[in-house]
C-alpha cells in the first residue's frame, strides 16, 4: 500500500512540473513576440512630451554653449540701426545664410514705397494643422554716443552688479560650459537679437535630438521696428498671402523684474511730441532784461506743471474720457505682478514711487505722459547769465485701449492754445513773427494704438502652459505691457491674434549704454521656442475653420 502511495505521489510530480514547464515555455514565447517597450524602440524622431524637451534641449545646449556664443557674437558684431542702410544689408545676408543652415529659406519682403525689409521663412510640419509666426526684429536702437564700457558692437561676456558692468569674461572652450549668470553686452543683445539667436539653437537642439515640431513655423524678422515701422501696414498688406498664420508670437519685451517668466496679452500704445517755445530773438542779458523779456524756459515749466501732476495724472481737459475702468481679473494680475515692487524701488535708489506707493502692475495698465527731455540754455560750465531764445520739451504718452493718437494730438493742441499761444507747424514761423513769445512750434511723431486679446484665448492658454512647462513654474500673466510694440499693424492688416512672450532679462539695459542680455535668459529661452514649435500642436489641436486672413 505504501509503494502505491509513493507510486501515485512520483506521477503527481512528473504531471504538475510537465504541466508548470508547458505554461512557463508558452508565457516566454507570448513575452519574446509582444513588442519592445516605447522607450527601448529605436526611432527615428522623438515625439515631444512633457519630460521629454528640456532635458534633451538642454543636454545638447551644455555641449555646444560655445558654438551658441560665436553666433551671438557674430551676429551681435554687426551694426544694425535701421538708418545704415549697408548695415542692414549686412544683417539681412548674416540672417539668410544662418537660416538657410537650418533649413529655412528666408524671403526678403519691402514695402511698395520701400523702407528697410522683413524676412519671411517657414519651417512646414507634416501633418500639422496650426500655423504659428514668430517674429522678433533685428534692427537696433542708435547709439548714443558715451556711456558704454567698450564698443556697443563688439560683444563681450561680462559680470554684472545692479546694472553696473564688470569685467570681460573670455568665451568657454568647446564643450565646457559658462556661468549662467554672466551677460552678453552689445547693442540689440536683448532688443532684439537675443531671441533670434534662441531660435536658430532651438532649431540645432530640435534636429540634433530629432524633436519635431507639432505645428508650421512661420519666422518674421523686422528690419524697421526701432525706426518706427512706418512701412509697416503697407509691407503687412502687400504680402498678405505670405503671412497668413493662426497665431503671432512675439519675442521681443522683458520678463518679469522678478526674473519669472510672463505671457503678455497686450501692449500700450504710444505717440510722442516735442513742444518748443520762444523768447527773444537774441540772447539777453539776465541783468538788464531778467523780469522783463519772456522767458522760454520759464514757458516750457508752465505748460509741463499745467499737462501732468507730481503723481502721474494727467491735467489736460477730456483726457480721460475714453480709458475704460481696470477690471476686478486685470487689477489682481497687477497687484501679483507687483510682488517685487519694494526691491525694485530699492535697486534704483527711490524710497517712493508716484501715487503713494502705487502698485507698478497697475500703473502700466494707466495711460501716462512722460516727459523725456527738456533744453533750455545751459547749466553748469555752459550756464550764462542770459533770457534764451528758445526752450523745447520732449514728451511721449503712452496709450490704453480705445485712445487714439488722432485724438490725442486735438486735445493736446486745444490746451496749448488754452493757455494763449498760436501753434506753428513750421520751425521757421518764429524768424518770421512779429510775437515770437507767444508762438508754440509742435511736432508729433509717428503714433499706434493699444492692441490686447483674452486670456481665454485657446492660443493664450496653450502657450501659457508650454511657458509654464518650460520654466517649471506658471508665468505670470500681464494683461499689458508697460511699453509700446506696433501690434496694431497686424491687427489692422491681417486680422492677427497677437501674444507676447518676452524671453530677456527685465534688467537688461535697452536703448542704453551697456545693453545685455542674461546667458541664464538665452539658455530658458532655447528651451521655451523648442516646447513651443514641438508642443503646440498638441496642446492647441483643433483644425482651424481657415487661417487668419
Amino acid at each position: 500500500m505504501m509503494n502505491l502511495r509513493n507510486d501515485l505521489t512520483r506521477a503527481m510530480r512528473h504531471v504538475l512540473t510537465a504541466l508548470l514547464t508547458a505554461v512557463l515555455a508558452a508565457v516566454l514565447t507570448v513575452a519574446a513576440m509582444a513588442p519592445l517597450p516605447v522607450a527601448a524602440q529605436r526611432r527615428p524622431t522623438q515625439a515631444a512630451t512633457p519630460a521629454s524637451v528640456r532635458p534633451a534641449v538642454d543636454s545638447w545646449r551644455r555641449a555646444h554653449e560655445r558654438e551658441i556664443l560665436d553666433d551671438a557674437f557674430a551676429m551681435l558684431s554687426l551694426p544694425n540701426v535701421a538708418s545704415d542702410s549697408v548695415g542692414i544689408r549686412r544683417n539681412v545676408e548674416f540672417l539668410t545664410a544662418a537660416f538657410a543652415k537650418r533649413g529655412v529659406t528666408l524671403k526678403a519682403l519691402s514695402a511698395p514705397s520701400g523702407g528697410n525689409p522683413a524676412l519671411v521663412g517657414e519651417l512646414v510640419a507634416p501633418g500639422a494643422t496650426r500655423t504659428i509666426m514668430m517674429y522678433a526684429h533685428f534692427d537696433g536702437q542708435p547709439v548714443a554716443s558715451g556711456g558704454w564700457d567698450g564698443s556697443p558692437f563688439t560683444p563681450e561676456l561680462r559680470r554684472y552688479t545692479n546694472g553696473v558692468a564688470g569685467d570681460a569674461v573670455p568665451l568657454p572652450a568647446r564643450g565646457d560650459t559658462i556661468d549662467p549668470q554672466l551677460r552678453i553686452r552689445a547693442r540689440s543683445a536683448s532688443d532684439d537679437k537675443g531671441p533670434i539667436i534662441a531660435m536658430l539653437a532651438a532649431l540645432d537642439a530640435m534636429k540634433a535630438e530629432r524633436l519635431t515640431p507639432s505645428v508650421n513655423v512661420k519666422f518674421y524678422l523686422d528690419g524697421e521696428e526701432e525706426a518706427g515701422n512706418d512701412h509697416l501696414g503697407e509691407l503687412l498688406r502687400a504680402h498678405k498671402d505670405a503671412l497668413r498664420a493662426d497665431a503671432w508670437l512675439f519675442f521681443d519685451g522683458p520678463m518679469h523684474v522678478s526674473g519669472a517668466p510672463q505671457i503678455v496679452l497686450g501692449v500700450r500704445g504710444v505717440t510722442g511730441v516735442d513742444v518748443t517755445f520762444y523768447g527773444p530773438n537774441r540772447a539777453l542779458h539776465s541783468g538788464h532784461y531778467g523780469n522783463w523779456a519772456p522767458n522760454p524756459a520759464v514757458a516750457v515749466a508752465e505748460f509741463v506743471a499745467s499737462i501732468r501732476d507730481r503723481n502721474g495724472l494727467v491735467r489736460i481737459a477730456n483726457f480721460y474720457d475714453d480709458v475704460p475702468a481696470i477690471s476686478a481679473d486685470d487689477r489682481a494680475s497687477a497687484r501679483a505682478l507687483s510682488v517685487t515692487d519694494d526691491s525694485v524701488r530699492a535697486s534704483l535708489g527711490l524710497g517712493v514711487t508716484e501715487a503713494n506707493n502705487a502698485s507698478l502692475g497697475e500703473r502700466i495698465m494707466m495711460p501716462a505722459l512722460n516727459v523725456r527731455g527738456i533744453r533750455a540754455g545751459g547749466v553748469g560750465a555752459g550756464a550764462t547769465n542770459a533770457v534764451p531764445t528758445s526752450a523745447s520739451v520732449s514728451i511721449d504718452f503712452r496709450l490704453v485701449p480705445n485712445q487714439q493718437p488722432a485724438r490725442l494730438r486735438q486735445l493736446l493742441d486745444t490746451h496749448i492754445v488754452s493757455l494763449g499761444y498760436t501753434i506753428v507747424s513750421d520751425p521757421d514761423a518764429a524768424a518770421r513773427s512779429k510775437d515770437r513769445s507767444r508762438l508754440a512750434y509742435v511736432r508729433w511723431d509717428s503714433g499706434y494704438t493699444s492692441v490686447r486679446v483674452s486670456a481665454a484665448l485657446p492660443a493664450a492658454t496653450a502657450v501659457r502652459k508650454l511657458m509654464a512647462r518650460s520654466y517649471g513654474r506658471e508665468p505670470y500673466v500681464l494683461p499689458t505691457l508697460g511699453g509700446s510694440l506696433p501690434l496694431f499693424h497686424f491687427v489692422d492688416a491681417l486680422g492677427a491674434t497677437v501674444i507676447t512672450v518676452p524671453m530677456v532679462n527685465a534688467d537688461n539695459s535697452q536703448h542704453a549704454p551697456n545693453e545685455n542680455v542674461r546667458v541664464q535668459n538665452l539658455w530658458d529661452g532655447i528651451v521655451m521656442i523648442a516646447e513651443i514649435m514641438t508642443g503646440l500642436g498638441r496642446e492647441w489641436p483643433s483644425a482651424p475653420k481657415s487661417l487668419v486672413p
